[in-house]
This record gives C-alpha cells, structure tokens and sequence, in this order.
C-alpha cells in the first residue's frame, strides 16, 4: 500500500488543526463562544462526538446489546429481548476543559478500550464546525483472539445546521480488526429534533472496501435528556460498540445487513 503509515498523517492532521486553533485564539474570543450544543453528550450512539465532558467533570456509560435478532424472534422471547446481552461500562473523565480520558469495556472478548479526546476547536459564530482528535487502543483480554492489542485514530468532526439538527463525520483507522490489518473508514452520523425535546439520532459505517465480505452496519435511536442523564433506545443490525469491532464491518460477533437487534445506552455526568 502506497498511502503514507498511519501515524504520518495523524500528525499532520493534528498540525493542522492545532495551527488553526492558534491563529483564531489571537483573534477577539467573543466571535468563538461556542453555540448552543444538542443534548448529544461525548457519544452519539457507538460513534465519539468531538464534544468534551468539561473540567472536573464525569461522565459514566452503560451500553446494552441484545444478542438475539428481533427477526429471530417471536412473542415467546419477546423478540429477542429474553436473550442474553453484549454489556458495556465506561467512564469518561474531563481532566481539562477540552481534554477527556476514557475508559470502557465490553463483556464481548471482555474488550476494554482506552482513549483520549482533545476538542481542538467547537462551532461558534465564525468558526464553521467542531473539530476533536482522538486516540487510544482495544485491548481485548479473552483468551484465544489474534492481535489482541488494536491502537486506533479518528478525526471527529461536527456541525451544527440548525437546533437538533447534526452531521458527525468520523474518520478513523484501527491496526486490527477481526479479519484486517490497518483498517479506514468513514462513519457519519446525524440528529434530528424529535417533539418533546427529543432526538433521533442515527449512525452509518460503510462496508469496508479492503474487505469483500464486509457488511455495512447502522443504528438508529431514540435519544431523551432528563435531569443529567441521556436515555437511548437503540435499533440496529450490529452488536458491535468498540473501535476495532465496528470499523471494519467484521465484528467477530457475526450480522447480516438485515439484521435488526435492540439495546439501549443510559449516560450520567457527575461533578467531582
């Protein structure tokens, strides 16, 4: 492959970035006050937001998978909703106003994933989009699975068009994936205002192109804030909630495009 290595052009992103931010810090910093942010959190569905959780601030993750496709289903099993589950905790700490320290594990192949999110910019009245970098590794402790140590990269880039109304692009690479080495991709995601001051969010990652057999996955939910929490009902053909899992749409826990499965995610932020 003739593309420059992975970490190469991570830096330059990162340079580019971070030179843009210096040249609009020496501007007056009134025109930069961020805008009125969507209940979206630091996680839209699966996929990071370039939001931060704040300074001295925390927020907990609880995910929640149905293993059972609904379309597998019947009454009996209320569609899948007896069946067992893919359980994810994580804890996401802000240790800076613009910097988060992630962790969070998912009991499939008892994957933990540890990351950092740097917000480098946030869409304000002259700046068009928010921008955050973030890096981190899976490191998966069930015994028996290949390359078991999986770094990764993603740009996360947002704007904001109009109240609820989101676009999320996410670049990203991991080293390993169930059945790739050095996997990119592009998964995008969206939001759209709901009455009650509600949102529908939904998420796409495109079938990988290095992969024939690679199998497109998407998410729908619907999203309600109440009180401190972020309650998310979620739709979707995939089980796959970790970096190294979904990117490369082969995710050792097997879907098919028509697949629909349910699962909910709950979030909690908490000062300290």
């Amino acid at each position: 492959m003739d593309d420059p290595t992975p970490t190469r052009l991570l830096a330059i992103l990162l340079l580019a970035i971070l030179t843009a931010g210096a040249l609009l810090a020496q501007e007056d910093p009134a025109p930069y006050e961020p805008v009125h942010r969507d209940p979206v959190g630091t996680r839209l569905i699966d996929l990071p937001t370039p939001f931060a959780v704040g300074q001295r601030q925390i927020e907990v993750l609880f995910t929640h998978r149905f293993q059972q496709t609904v379309n597998q289903g019947s009454v009996h099993d209320l569609w899948g909703l007896d069946s067992g589950a893919d359980v994810g905790i994580g804890v996401s700490a802000g240790v800076a106003r613009n910097l988060d320290l992630e962790v969070y594990r998912s009991s499939f192949q008892e994957d933990f994933e540890l990351a950092g999110k740097f917000l480098v910019i946030e869409q304000a009245p002259r700046v068009p989009l928010s921008l955050a970098l973030r890096a981190g590794a899976d490191l998966l402790q069930r015994s028996g699975v290949d390359d078991r140590r999986r770094p990764f990269g993603q740009l996360v880039v947002s704007r904001r068009f109009a109240p609820g109304v989101n676009l999320f692009l996410v670049p990203s690479w991991v080293r390993d994936t169930p059945r790739l080495r050095n996997a990119w991709n592009l998964p995008v995601g969206m939001t759209v205002p709901l009455p009650g001051n509600s949102l529908l969010e939904v998420e796409y990652v495109p079938k990988n192109r290095d992969l024939p057999e690679s199998v497109a996955a998407w998410h729908a939910a619907l999203s309600k804030s109440v009180g401190g929490h972020i309650f998310e009902l979620v739709v979707g053909n995939s089980r796959a909630t970790t970096v190294d899992q979904y990117l490369g749409g082969d995710s050792a826990a097997g879907f098919k495009a028509g697949d629909v499965r349910l699962g909910f995610n709950l979030v909690r932020d908490f000062n300290f």
